[in-house]
């Protein structure tokens, strides 16, 4: 099954393939995080091997820098072509260089032992298109000399394709001798008011004794031993568990730090603070990282605290705050900061922006776009609002209105339970999600319920089960993004099963029958006729649901 992309994902497809037509070699792409330049990059991929197939210019490769990231496109890819083209990853000791559309990575190569690397290059041929994800590390020496070995810098060479969603350096190195032309852009402001990604609003945290006139800068950034030191010698990481005490109780975050020992000490002052926090950081094994990722989108820990890991390539959309714990004077690492927690995600309304160091105080939250060594007018801007108390409010302003931190999550309690709502994860949405007492997402339908199944891998399956019976099923595998897991569920309802899946139905505004009163008691449900029917029927649903998936999905929860 395939994903038909997003209106927006379609205009820059076609901004890229006209720029192509018109004679530019290496146009770019710069999407806010969260926006899905992936599905970007599949679809004109699929469409390139589809128009290429019987010619010599019939692969794609797509180069990434980190095995998350790597993990990341294959997968996303396989869930957008689907049988349209094959997928195969490149790096290390895995080979699949015969794949439609080869994932593969710039360190194996473009690193390392130049025999070796040159080998791994030959064994992928006639390649007529080279993406690049995170396109603003293509100035690297690695990513050179694969993009020479096709051809990229040639008339008579491969296409190539950039994507990322900050085109800008703190160094002095030019973007604009790698891409030619930006020809698509679309920032943070424009995806919040389109309802792609949650709201931002900002709490800034004042640290007096931090001092970082005298930290040293290094290509044009701070130093991050320096920084660290700074960062230990100061009351920061009291600050930071304070304020999250304060301000970010509930919400599940997400902590930059610059070095291991400083992700380390702000873990410490979080836990002591009663948050469960991981440490995640580059040298953390693979699998641990994955663990950890996977237990903060399932609610067992509360907060990661992690260092050069969660800048790229991190989804994990339950975040609803950010953590700046790190101060820094690039625009691109801070816009890649924050957008790790405007994903849309069940539930969430926004994501609050936790500053502890003072990085927005200079930072403008757009997309920042630099070819040519000057950045191009911001899209919108934080403004700092006079405040002499310690805390200050920062508001985004997305021209139309102004999002502060006066906006709060409603929760309604029945019966001891949480009763969630769904927030719409694409833009309207009209179906009537609802969530498993052990955490777990479904869609009732009829008499299927069609779940959201978090797998061990990190990506989602969707199956579905009968209300009652033990009959089941498999709708996919393997699906990279969770919104593109509940388009495959929303797809697979029936016209007749619609009658149950969607939330604007008029029977949901009448009273609660006897017999739903009567069902309720046998789940324990306190219902009265009292209620509206669709009241009662979502109560009904989270506990039949509950009762069905949990003790196959969720075994270890207890109610």
């Amino acid at each position: 099954m395939t994903i038909t992309p997003r209106p927006y994902q379609v205009d820059a497809r076609d901004a890229v393939e006209a720029a192509w037509e018109t004679g530019t070699q290496r146009p770019a792409v710069v999407m806010a995080t969260g926006l899905g330049k992936t599905p970007v990059l599949a679809d004109a991929a699929a469409r390139w091997v589809a128009h290429h197939r019987m010619t010599a210019r019939q692969r794609v490769l797509v180069l990434a820098h980190r095995d998350e990231l790597i993990e990341q496109a294959a997968a996303t890819l396989k869930t957008m072509v689907g049988d349209q083209a094959r997928v195969g990853i490149v790096k290390a000791d895995r080979n699949n260089p015969t794949a439609d559309i080869v994932v593969g990575s710039v360190q194996t190569l473009g690193a390392g032992r130049a025999e070796s690397s040159l080998r791994r290059r030959l064994q992928i041929a006639h390649v007529g298109l080279v993406v690049v994800d995170e396109a603003h590390h293509a100035v690297a020496p690695t990513y050179r000399v694969v993009m020479d070995h096709y051809g990229c810098f040639s008339e008579y060479g491969a296409r190539a394709l950039g994507l990322t969603a900050t085109m800008t350096r703190s160094d002095d190195a030019k973007l604009a001798d790698i891409w030619q032309d930006v020809v698509y852009v679309k920032g943070i402001a424009e995806g919040v008011r389109e309802g792609w990604l949650a709201r931002p609003f900002g709490v800034r945290v004042q640290v007096s004794d931090l001092d970082l006139a005298s930290v040293r800068k290094v290509r044009g950034d701070y130093d991050k031993t320096a920084l660290g030191a700074a960062l230990e010698g100061s009351l920061a990481p009291q600050k930071l568990a304070q304020a999250y005490c304060e301000h970010a109780e509930r919400r599940q975050g997400l902590v930059f730090a610059p070095t291991v020992r400083v992700a380390e000490i702000y873990a410490q002052a979080l836990m002591e603070a009663g948050f469960k926090t991981v440490v995640v950081h580059g040298k953390t094994p693979a699998g641990e990282r994955r663990a950890a990722f996977k237990a903060l989108l399932d609610g067992d820990i509360q907060i990661i605290s992690n260092v050069g890991v969660a800048t790229e390539g991190t989804d994990v959309p339950s975040i609803s705050c950010v953590v700046i714990g790190r101060p820094t004077k690039s625009k691109g690492l801070y816009t890649q900061m924050v957008g790790r927690g405007l994903r849309k995600w069940p539930g969430k309304a926004d994501c609050m922006v936790l500053d502890v160091v003072g990085a927005s105080q200079k930072m403008a939250l757009a997309t920042p776009v630099e070819l040519f060594g000057d950045a191009l007018a911001p899209l919108d801007e934080l403004v700092e609002l006079e405040n002499p108390e310690a805390l200050e409010e920062i508001q985004l302003d997305l021209g139309d209105e102004i999002v502060t931190a006066t906006e709060t999550e409603q929760h309604a309690f029945v019966d001891g339970h949480m009763t969630s709502v769904m927030v719409d994860l694409f833009h309207a949405s009209k179906s009537a999600w609802a969530r498993t007492y052990g955490g777990i997402w479904f869609l009732p339908a009829g008499d299927r319920l069609i779940v959201l199944k978090p797998q061990d891998n990190g990506l989602w399956g969707v199956v579905w089960c009968h209300k009652y019976t033990r009959v089941s099923g498999w709708i996919a595998q393997d699906v990279a993004d969770m919104g593109y897991a509940m388009a495959m569920a929303e797809e697979n309802v029936t016209w007749d099963e619609q009658l149950t899946a969607r939330k604007d139905r008029d029977w949901r505004k009448k009273n609660a029958s006897d017999k739903q009163v009567g069902l309720g008691r046998r789940y324990g449900l306190s219902l009265t006729t009292e209620m509206t029917s669709g009241e009662a029927g979502e109560l009904l649903t989270q506990a039949i649901g509950s009762a069905r998936i949990d003790p196959y999905l969720r075994p270890d929860w207890r109610r």
